[in-house]
């Protein structure tokens, strides 16, 4: 009991660090969305900017028509883009920001030729070297938080003139990622369900693996692990593609795409209602078989179609049922995943009466031809390409053997686009 209140412990532990984490880097993203948002009004601007009449007026730096004349288009531009100020910034001897040329302030006030500008001293380098910048958010009491982008000003003939910069504000920061945040609330949910939920299904298997060894221990153990290890597996396949949706969700944040990150999310909730098993299945050995299958078989983009009756299938042994089936799916599985996805195909019927259980499983893959459909049954015996370390030619023996000490039979179809094997058991 203590063990599990730890591990349930730790599991809230880690999804809280996963909603720190997350916060702090939608805070990041969406600041970084303002600072480059300023930067393309700032570039903007420029496209539309007359130097030339700018060289002019810096060559004196006093009122003129030319002064006035930049001034109002600059006034233009803040209230076009709603942005704070619009003005131009040089250094000077001290290696200190001054204003050139500003419009007027968002709240009506005039700021004079040369005055100083705050700007943090870390940026003064991209001012005096002519580099786009865009600093840290700076607090201000008059106009709360605000961003400073800004983009050199060159002339015909490549000659640095200073930097047109902007104020752009980001007091809506806070807004803005709260609402990423309840958008995405449902990969939380899922991320904290997911985890529970794999939790518990661990536990399950390792109890239910457990209770099979104690009743058989000849080749039980074997059967089991590899099906348990299959699990573990996808399993492992899951997470890391959750990691990957994670991923993208950030990169769209990242690009200001917060309208495709909600939608990316809500594709990733109805995906992730496809995982669950889509039949009823009473026997539970037969049930985490197929709830494997079908998870793997939504991850390599397989078409599988199952139909299992309402039977408990008792009258074979559990160890003996994974045999058969595992052993026929997986091979369907090597099959199907050599052709395109859209042509992968897998066909599963499990069906009960009241004298006998049958088996079939159909998919797509080449012919086998006559002469091979007896010897595919035979030990040491694969039409597929050896690996090492991984023997082939055992698992259509060890359906045989097993089908055989039931008194059942087993068949093969093979034709153009279709394998199907067919497993009768009377009793």
């Amino acid at each position: 009991m203590i063990v599990i209140v730890s591990v349930i412990a730790f599991l809230l532990l880690l999804t809280s660090l996963n909603l720190y984490v997350t916060y702090y880097n939608t805070v990041e993203t969406v600041e970084m969305t303002v600072a480059n948002k300023g930067k393309e009004v700032a570039s903007s601007i420029l496209t539309r900017f007359d130097t030339a009449a700018y060289e002019e007026f810096m060559e004196n730096r006093h009122p003129s028509d030319t002064y006035y004349k930049i001034r109002s288009e600059f006034n233009d531009a803040r209230e076009y883009y709603n942005v704070l100020h619009v003005y131009t910034l040089v250094a000077d001897e001290e290696n200190k920001a001054r204003v050139m040329i500003s419009g007027f302030s968002a709240k009506g006030e005039e700021i004079s030729i040369g005055e100083y500008c705050i700007i943090p001293s870390k940026y003064i380098p991209a001012l005096i070297e002519g580099r786009p910048f865009y600093t840290d958010i700076i607090g201000d009491k008059k106009y709360g938080a605000y961003i400073t982008a800004g983009v050199p000003i060159y002339n015909k003939n490549n000659d640095y003139l200073g930097i047109l910069a902007v104020d752009i504000s980001t007091n809506n920061v806070n807004d803005i990622t709260e609402e990423v945040l309840s958008k995405s609330i449902p990969v939380f949910i899922f991320n904290g369900l997911f985890v529970v939920l794999s939790f518990g299904l661990f536990v399950f298997i390792q109890k239910w693996v457990r209770k099979e060894i104690n009743i058989q221990v000849d080749d039980t153990e074997v059967t089991y692990q590899v099906e348990f290890n299959a699990m573990l597996h996808t399993l492992r396949s899951i997470r890391h593609d959750f990691i990957n949706h994670i991923q993208v969700i950030q990169g769209l944040l990242k690009i200001g795409r917060q309208e495709r990150a909600f939608e990316y999310v809500t594709s990733l909730t109805s995906e992730i209602e496809t995982i669950e098993l889509p039949v009823k299945v009473n026997n539970p050995a037969l049930f985490i078989l197929l709830q494997a299958k079908w998870v793997r078989a939504q991850n390599e983009k397989v078409d599988i179609h199952l139909f299992v009756d309402d039977s408990d299938f008792n009258k074979v042994k559990s160890k003996d049922l994974i045999k058969i089936l595992s052993n026929l799916i997986d091979n369907a599985f090597d099959a199907t995943l050599n052709f395109p996805e859209k042509e992968r195909f897998i066909k599963i019927e499990i069906h009960s009466s009241p004298s006998s259980y049958t088996f079939i499983v159909e998919n797509i893959g080449p012919v086998i031809p006559p002469d091979l459909q007896m010897k595919i049954f035979e030990s040491g015996f694969s039409t597929k390409e050896e690996r090492v370390g991984n023997p082939r030619g055992e698992g259509l023996f060890i359906i045989k053997q097993v089908v055989e000490s039931y008194g059942g039979t087993i068949h093969l179809k093979s034709e153009k686009m279709s394998t199907k094997f067919s497993v009768f058991i009377p009793f």
